[in-house]
């Protein structure tokens, strides 16, 4: 009975010690996408400044199938919910300047 006692502590140790892993690359994952969503936002607004589209459908299916490739079909799902996190809402001055706000391309 203490032998399973021991096993019981150890495994409840053992989980901690993973869910603490998994805390801080979430943390990272988190870290990551703010700044993937900082550079998207600097590539819409140049792209909108110089007249073209907030999004580029075609860049967007790479990202699709490169998530796809690496994870399967939940991959395409989490890329689609990158893709929607950093689009971002248009800045004011740049739909003013001839940006499309729907982010159409």
């Amino acid at each position: 009975m203490e032998q399973q006692d021991s096993v019981a502590v150890d495994s409840a140790i053992r989980i901690d010690d993973f869910r603490e892993v998994i805390d801080s690359l979430d943390l990272q994952i988190i870290e990551l996408i703010q700044r993937r969503r900082d550079l998207s936002s600097q590539i819409q607004q140049q792209r909108i400044r110089e007249g073209g589209t907030r999004t580029v459908l075609s860049r967007e299916k790479i990202i699709l199938d490169r998530y796809a490739a690496g994870l399967g079909s939940e991959g395409t799902a989490l890329a689609l919910n990158i893709l929607s996190l950093c689009r971002g809402r248009i800045p004011r001055a740049a739909a003013e300047a001839g940006g499309d706000p729907r982010g159409a391309a």
